[in-house]
């Protein structure tokens, strides 16, 4: 029934408001607007919508600037909305792809680590407001070199229902670090060809103290008969006497290891492959097949030591914008072979 369900979230997918007439390619699209329905044993019906703001390239910028802004809710009273300005200024020596989301959700406590199952231990109610900033530099870079440099600013307010048990602490963090990216993808929102390589750390303190780190690679590469075939692979690791839950690391369920919970299987490190092919269909219609491997664990040692888990599954896209290939992506997954997942969302997983 679950699948049953999926496929009709994703058929639901080709049902939007309006966009602006983009049928004259020399008219400039201003926005897109679409409503989003979705279902899931986790959060019941889910409804709301989103809306795409697009910007023409200021003076000297190859690139077109967005704001993502998107709101939900449930059945179960649960509510969020996030909002994803992505700028590129100074003709484009300046990106700022920044995050800002608010949520009062009901979690699932789950065992840490990758031994555990499906079933949570606990539910709980959390309020957050989460930020991301990153400011993305090329100053004093050569041309012929695809590298951005600068520092990250991240952090969080929470609170929750279950505050005091050892797993979940209410607080704030502030973080600041860096990132370094090479980036030489022929498009942001659907790569074909080219590679994307970027490594980031952040530390942070206030009401905790640790600090993460992420390396994420990809390659993309053009096959036969229109289809590209994309590859990914993140290391992540946290590190810190008091980490906050949902700063361990693990499958985020959106765009690594599409399909499960944020929270499941988080520990201290972990790391991600993901295997992809992409191919336009018809009209604003695409299509992916995908395949995805995770394990966590506290150490990288212990990781190897342990099965991965595994993920199978096929997607539809609708281009939003099809000039600036920007999709609406609805994903059903099957994981460690009798798990179903779903997953709906903007732009590409990777």
């Amino acid at each position: 029934m679950k699948l049953v369900r999926g496929i009709m979230v994703c058929l639901l997918l080709s049902i939007f408001a309006r966009a602006q007439d983009d049928g004259a390619q020399e008219h400039f699209q201003r926005f897109s607007v679409m409503p989003v329905v979705a279902y899931s044993e986790e959060t019941e019906l889910e409804y709301g919508g989103l809306l795409v703001l697009f910007f023409k390239p200021f003076e000297g910028s190859a690139h077109v600037s967005t704001i993502d802004l998107v709101a939900l809710g449930t059945t179960r009273k649960q509510y969020g909305g996030r909002i994803s300005p992505e700028f590129w200024l100074l003709k484009d020596q300046l990106h700022i792809p920044a995050a800002f989301k608010a949520y009062k959700w009901n979690y699932s406590l789950y065992e840490r680590g990758s031994r555990g199952s499906f079933d949570p231990i606990d539910e709980y109610e959390m309020t957050q407001f989460q930020w991301k900033v990153p400011f993305e530099l090329s100053f004093g870079i050569p041309k012929w070199l695809p590298l951005r440099y600068g520092p990250v600013v991240d952090g969080e307010i929470r609170e929750s229902d279950l505050n005091g048990s050892p797993e979940v602490i209410d607080g704030m963090f502030i973080g600041g670090g860096y990132i370094i990216a090479l980036d030489e993808r022929d498009n942001n929102n659907w790569p074909t060809q080219g590679y994307f390589a970027a490594f980031e750390e952040i530390f942070y303190g206030v009401d905790f103290d640790f600090h993460t780190e992420t390396l994420d690679m990809r390659f993309y590469t053009p096959l036969f008969w229109r289809t590209s075939l994309a590859l990914g692979f993140v290391f992540k690791q946290s590190k810190g006497d008091i980490i906050p839950l949902g700063r361990l690391v693990g499958p985020d369920g959106t765009d690594r290891f599409r399909g499960v919970e944020s929270s499941l299987w988080n520990d201290n490190q972990a790391m991600i492959f993901q295997m992809e092919f992409r191919r336009p269909l018809f009209w604003r219609l695409a299509g992916t097949i995908f395949g995805e491997t995770f394990q966590s664990g506290p150490y990288f040692g212990e990781m190897l030591k342990r099965k991965m888990h595994y993920s199978v599954g096929f997607g539809g896209r609708l281009a939003l914008n099809r000039s600036e290939k920007l999709h609406a992506r609805g994903d059903i997954s099957l994981i460690d072979g009798k798990h179903i997942g779903l997953t709906i969302d903007l732009r590409e997983a990777f």
